[in-house]
């Protein structure tokens, strides 16, 4: 019955938006790393990819079929090695009534990074805007995992100059991403101890590996450190020294959600999680460089193609290939730990939702 019911909420979740409300769109396909950790690695892109990379032109097409987008998440590869990633985010702000956005970046070209995060923020003033950068480790570990030599320094020197950017724009935000893989799992408290200095009183966040990881050993990770992560992250905020979301109204929801996630994912971990009532191909999306469409990271089912659609989201988001894997997703009890998916599909689920609302009270306490 339950899975009856959650395949008649996301057609009508599809219908209803037409196009996914929670978006992440790989503008490039380009990295300047090889982290140990990544599932998005040469061998998914040779089995996955074909033909090259949107142009801003193709974007722009996509752009304009698209009526709202609650959140746009704008990676690759990374994001700000496009030379035009700022009129990328202008284009969407302009076309689609953006409400938030983000880029994840591994910070390595502060210059580039800081002088286009500046210019974003100019040009969409009171849209909020949040920057995040990885850091998976001290010095030698963290240019271990990321195969490059002065990407740590590189990053480092990134957040400084961006927790300056931040105190000139309030719809500014800029937070810290770290994927536990066996490299760093027994080094969180001195990673806690980085964090804290070099972003004081802002958010940490800590993922885990997931996929088929470049690196095959880098997903031998204990549960018990991912646990212990968040106890930790747990503690500094509460005592102050690391913070949560902020930059716009539904901030502290959004804290309270991660808080519900963490939980939602341990249980996961640990076998205890329930697989379906799942909100990806519905209320969320993927969109690969060549303009594939899929409901997820995680799901390796493709919607179909953008340029076989004329560039047209809502056709591909509401045809009958979508609407067959989306029934699967409830069909196959589909589960994983991918954080952005397990967000949305947890504001379908009543219990989740009134779990994330009692988080929420706590914080007027």
């Amino acid at each position: 019955m339950e899975e009856i019911i959650y395949k008649k909420i996301n057609k009508l979740i599809a219908r209803t938006l037409r196009t996914p409300a929670y978006l992440i769109l790989f503008v490039t396909d380009k990295c300047r790393m090889k982290c140990g950790h990544c599932w998005f690695n040469e061998e998914w892109k040779k089995n996955n990819l074909s033909g090259g990379v949107l142009s801003f032109e193709e974007l722009e097409k996509l752009a304009e079929s698209i009526g709202a987008i609650r959140f746009l998440s704008l990676t690759g590869g990374e994001a700000f090695m496009r030379d035009d990633i700022v009129d990328i985010g202008e284009l969407f702000a302009a076309k689609t009534k953006l409400s938030r956005y983000q880029i994840p970046t591994s910070g390595f070209d502060t210059d580039k990074i800081t002088r286009d995060t500046e210019s974003l923020l100019k040009r969409l003033p009171g849209i909020p805007f949040r920057v995040d950068i990885s850091l998976d480790g001290p010095e030698e570990i963290h240019d271990e995992i990321r195969n490059r030599k002065g990407s740590f320094t590189a990053a480092v020197k990134t957040i400084s100059e961006l927790v300056k950017i931040k105190k000139h724009f309030d719809y500014f935000d800029l937070g810290i991403i770290t994927t536990i893989s066996n490299k760093n799992q027994n080094l969180l408290e001195e990673m806690a101890k980085i964090i804290e200095e070099i972003n004081p009183g802002g958010e940490w966040m800590v993922n885990i590996t997931r996929g088929d990881p470049r690196d095959s050993e880098a997903a031998n990770t204990d549960v018990n450190r991912y646990i212990e992560a968040h106890e930790i992250i747990r503690r500094s905020v509460a005592d102050g020294k690391m913070g949560s979301h902020s930059g716009h109204a539904d901030a502290k929801l959004l804290t309270a959600k991660n808080i519900v996630r963490r939980k939602t994912i341990i249980d996961i971990i640990n076998g205890k999680g329930k697989g379906g009532a799942c909100a990806a191909g519905s209320a969320g999306g993927v969109i690969y460089p060549d303009g594939s469409v899929y409901p997820c990271e995680m799901l390796n089912k493709s919607f179909g193609n953008l340029r076989d659609y004329n560039y047209s989201l809502p056709g591909i988001w509401n045809s009958p290939k979508a609407d067959e894997i989306r029934d699967y997703i409830e069909e196959s009890k589909c589960i994983c730990t991918q954080e952005c998916f397990l967000s949305i599909s947890l504001l379908i689920r009543p219990g989740a939702v009134a779990r994330i609302l009692k988080e929420r009270m706590k914080m007027f306490l």
